[in-house]
């Protein structure tokens, strides 16, 4: 048998300190304190909530209004329990939306699509940060478009962008709910976005939210990527790669 290690209160104490994760928990017996059992069944409704969670379009539209946008669109999907089990449908756009989009008349050169994703809190309560903190960022001959999407997933940010014409995409998504964050925010950066995009062919920004990634941190980060695909033409790994 292996020695059982043992690591000092000290340690486990200044582990805390960086992480959310569930270490140094304690016991009662031969099972977890009463506080933990607790803690944990009380993150888990958390993130099974999150899921279910509804993006609040008329607030977000009141705080993203900019002339003729956003723009509120829908993926193929028809209900939440189908968004969760027929992830390509997700993918793609209703027939409306596409015909909506089409009828618009609207371009831009970023076009930034907020979607609910697996967690429609996250897109509630940090979305619009991300996108104040980014805005001046931007260079000023940079135009940009903001469309809320209903049910989305990554890949439909793209045909949005084709379909008004932008250059690069910036998808504010919800991300998968955990058992210590159901509102983390995650950022997916598309130079030149095509039908088939490749997911090697985007930048990401994960745990975007209070206790993660800071949002004006995150805006930063966004913008500096942005910057670098601008001058290379493309985005995602051949540029981390420096290729």
């Amino acid at each position: 048998m292996f020695p059982r290690r043992h690591s000092s209160p000290e340690a486990l104490s200044q582990l805390k300190r960086f992480t959310d994760a569930r270490v140094a928990l304690g016991q009662a017996g031969a099972s977890l304190p009463t506080e933990a059992v607790l803690g944990f069944a009380l993150d888990h409704a958390r993130a099974r909530d999150a899921i279910g969670s509804e993006m609040n379009a008329d607030a977000l539209t009141v705080a993203l209004r900019d002339g003729d946008w956003p723009l509120l669109a829908h993926s193929a999907v028809t209900s939440r329990q189908e968004y969760l089990t027929r992830p390509d449908l997700g993918r793609r756009l209703s027939d409306d939306t596409a015909a909506h989009l089409s009828a618009a008349n609207l371009t831009c050169d970023l076009c930034i699509v907020v979607a609910d994703g697996l967690s429609a809190l996250a897109v509630n309560e940090n979305a619009v940060g991300v996108i104040q903190a980014l805005r001046p960022l931007l260079p000023h001959e940079m135009t940009v478009g903001t469309v809320l999407l209903r049910n989305g997933r990554v890949a439909a940010g793209d045909r949005i962008a084709l379909a008004l014409g932008a250059k690069a995409v910036l998808i504010l998504i919800g991300e998968r709910p955990g058992l210590s964050a159901a509102d983390s925010l995650g950022a997916y950066l598309t130079w030149a976005p095509k039908e088939d995009t490749r997911d090697a062919e985007r930048f990401c920004v994960s745990n975007i939210r209070n206790g993660g990634l800071a949002l004006d941190a995150a805006a930063r980060q966004i913008a500096a990527l942005l910057d670098r695909s601008r001058i290379a033409g493309r985005s995602g790994v051949a540029i981390a790669d420096g290729r």
